[in-house]
C-alpha cells in the first residue's frame, strides 16, 4: 500500500509541476516593435526610431516621428550608425528579428526591421528601451 501510495504521490508532483508550467507559458504574450530608418542628408546621417504602435510613428511633414527616436536614461538621443547598429541594440535587449521589408513614404526610403518580444506585459518587454516622448511623460513629475 506504501508503494501505491508513493507512485500517487510521484504522479501528483509531476502533474502539478506540469499544470504550473503551463500556467506560466500561457501568461507571456508576443510583442512586436518595428524599427525604421531613414537616410536624412550628409550632415545628419541616419535617422532611426522605434514603433512600438502606441504613437504615430510620422510627423506633420512626412518625417519619422522624432518622438520616437531613443534617448539614454538623461534624454539624450542614441545614434545608431546603420539598421544593423539597431538590430544589435534590440537584439541585446532579448527582442528577435522576424522580417525586413522597405517602402516609400513621402518621397523618401523608408527601411522597417520587425523585431517581436515574450514577456508577462510591455513594460517587460520594453525594459531597457526609452523614446524621447516616454522619457518626457516619466519626467514630467520627478516623483
Amino acid at each position: 500500500m506504501l508503494m501505491k501510495y508513493s507512485q500517487f504521490l510521484k504522479k501528483a508532483i509531476i502533474l502539478l509541476c506540469l499544470t504550473l508550467t503551463a500556467g506560466y507559458v500561457q501568461a507571456q504574450q508576443r510583442y512586436y516593435c518595428e524599427v525604421k530608418g531613414t537616410e536624412n542628408d550628409l550632415s545628419t546621417g541616419l535617422k532611426i526610431i522605434l514603433d512600438f504602435g502606441t504613437q504615430i510613428p510620422y510627423d506633420i511633414r512626412g518625417d519619422l516621428s522624432t518622438k520616437l527616436k531613443l534617448v539614454d536614461e538623461k534624454g539624450k538621443y542614441i545614434n545608431f550608425n546603420s539598421m544593423v547598429d539597431a538590430a544589435n541594440y534590440m537584439s541585446a535587449r532579448g527582442w528577435k528579428f522576424q522580417q525586413a521589408y522597405s517602402s516609400v513614404y513621402g518621397e523618401k526610403n523608408i527601411t522597417h526591421w520587425i523585431f517581436y518580444k515574450d514577456a508577462d506585459n510591455m513594460d517587460q518587454a520594453r525594459e531597457g528601451i526609452i523614446t524621447r516622448s516616454e522619457y518626457k511623460r516619466l519626467n514630467k513629475n520627478p516623483n
